[in-house]
């Protein structure tokens, strides 16, 4: 958490174009699969929607100074199926996901990178310095957003992976929560979690 706090600052303050931060959670496997529904052209990101029309994502500079950018838009991945395309954009004070439907433009905001379940009958979404977990479903090639958890301000989620099609484990690390009842604040913790579900709800539980 530490470390990529202090990479985040730093982008946050400079704006330095680092393509290298924003591919990280990059899917190329799935742009792959996609790659007839957009093209990119130095800082400009065209999207050929099904429907015949097109979209521009256009990056934006600080000034005229080509090596600071104000707004940054990344392709991050792609729903073929569904046809979806995911991308990011980055301001100075931080970084949305977002799901493009392809078939009509319309976007639909994400609470970090999604990842799909084994049978990509669900995902889940994940972002640095998250205090969120969330999950979505893909029924009839729709995005829902089926749970939402938000955790203290002092935590956050990460590690976040699928055990199975209803299962997912996570780790939360918390730093310097006050505890009332002890009038003490804790010093930095990790703690497991799992959220299932079950009895036709998600929950979390801890193993």
């Amino acid at each position: 958490m530490k470390v990529y706090g202090i990479v985040l600052a730093c982008i946050t303050t400079t704006l330095l174009a680092d393509l290298a931060y924003f591919e990280r959670d990059v899917n190329s496997t799935q742009l792959e699969q996609c790659k007839a529904f957009f093209t990119k052209e130095k800082d400009v990101k065209t999207i050929h929607l099904l429907n015949g029309q097109t979209l521009e994502f256009k990056d934006e500079y600080l000034g005229d100074d080509p090596e600071y950018k104000t707004l940054l838009y990344t392709l991050k991945g792609c729903f073929f199926k569904e046809k979806y395309l995911i991308y990011s954009d980055f301001m100075p004070d931080s970084e949305a996901y977002y799901a493009l439907d392809l078939r009509d433009g319309k976007g639909i905001r994400l609470d970090g990178m999604p990842y799909l379940s084994p049978t990509q009958n669900y995902f889940v979404t994940e972002a640095e310095e998250s205090h969120r977990i969330s999950v979505y479903t893909l029924e009839q090639d729709r995005i829902l957003k089926v749970f939402t958890h938000k955790f203290h301000a002092q935590c956050i989620t990460q590690h976040t992976a699928w055990v199975d099609d209803h299962t997912l484990s996570f780790e939360l690390e918390c730093d310097g929560i006050f505890d009332e009842d002890t009038n003490t604040t804790k010093e930095n913790t990790i703690e497991i979690f799992k959220l299932i579900y079950k009895d036709s709800k998600w929950e979390i539980i801890q193993p």
